[in-house]
């Protein structure tokens, strides 16, 4: 009797732990699990690691936008967050978090644009919350990401008037200043969540597609000659893209194949250097995330 109610205790433990490491995919380069949130609700993107578990975004049985932080093993938890927060990533270090949220001036059009906000996360309540310097009201930062170390953040904006990635470095006064533009989309395109792999090494989601020319504007010149001044393409699905920075330079950015599928992946999490959590639309018709281990 001992005995086989210890098998049934060690059985159910490990069943319970086995609940977010349930396979469900698996190719030659990637295995890819269920997690206790895509096990459990549905409309989930966009986490970020923080105390053993993850911080993300949902709305799950909503029609608005949450923020949630979940330990993986049991009901999430709302987090308090100002009212400004719209939708889109957030991050953290320490006691810092920054997320999207609406500017509150317009801008010379007569738009709210979005802005990086940095708050104070404390109890999972968020206060102090400020927009940061660098954001100009004329155009739109989002998808905030920053390093493990706290010193490096890259964001998305249309500051070009193209979408384009954009690395800031933290100074000696505890300023972030631009340091590069990592990558700047082609026309139509969008760009999601950007997250920091290490120092040189960014992954991103992106619809970039070669597709069909749908649509051309011209220009006349100064010499009176007409020039192209855009193509718009036919846009694809969204995919996981990898850039590298190599002797100072970002290079050209490249589908990360073994994350990708014939849905749409809206981001990739590291935990490890081989492990950690994909955003992905490939299972039950929504939005979820799942955990996964490289080959």
């Amino acid at each position: 009797m001992r005995i086989l109610l210890f098998i049934t205790l060690t059985l159910c433990s490990y069943y319970s732990k086995a609940q977010e490491r349930f396979l469900i995919q698996e190719t030659d380069s990637i295995r890819l699990f269920e997690t206790y949130l895509s096990n459990n609700s549905k409309a989930n993107v966009f986490p970020y690691l923080y105390n053993k578990g993850l911080i993300y975004v949902s709305n799950n049985k909503t029609k608005y936008h949450h923020l949630y932080y979940s330990n993986l093993q049991s009901k999430p938890q709302k987090i308090t967050i100002d009212s400004r927060f719209r939708f889109g990533s957030v991050s953290l270090f320490n006691n810092e978090i920054y997320f999207t949220g609406i500017s509150k001036k317009m801008d010379k059009r007569g738009y709210y644009n979005f802005a990086i906000y940095k708050g104070n996360f404390k109890n999972f309540k968020i206060s102090k919350v400020k927009k940061l310097p660098f954001c100009n009201n004329n155009f739109s930062y989002s998808d905030p990401f920053i390093s493990p170390d706290g010193n490096q953040l890259v964001l998305v904006s249309n500051e070009r008037e193209l979408v384009h990635i954009i690395e800031f470095v933290r100074n000696k006064n505890n300023e972030w200043v631009q340091k590069s533009v990592v990558f700047i989309s082609h026309p139509n395109f969008d760009i999601f969540n950007p997250t920091i792999f290490d120092k040189n090494t960014i992954y991103f989601s992106s619809n970039i597609f070669d597709g069909k020319i749908n649509e051309i504007n011209y220009i006349v010149n100064e010499r009176g000659e007409i020039e192209v001044e855009r193509a718009y393409r036919e846009e694809g699905d969204f995919n996981i893209y990898k850039i590298i920075r190599i002797n100072g330079k970002w290079g050209i950015p490249q589908k990360a194949n073994k994350f990708n599928s014939e849905f749409d992946e809206l981001g990739v999490l590291f935990n490890a250097k081989k492990s950690g959590y994909l955003t992905s639309f490939r299972f039950n018709s929504t939005d979820n995330i799942y955990y996964f281990e490289l080959k």
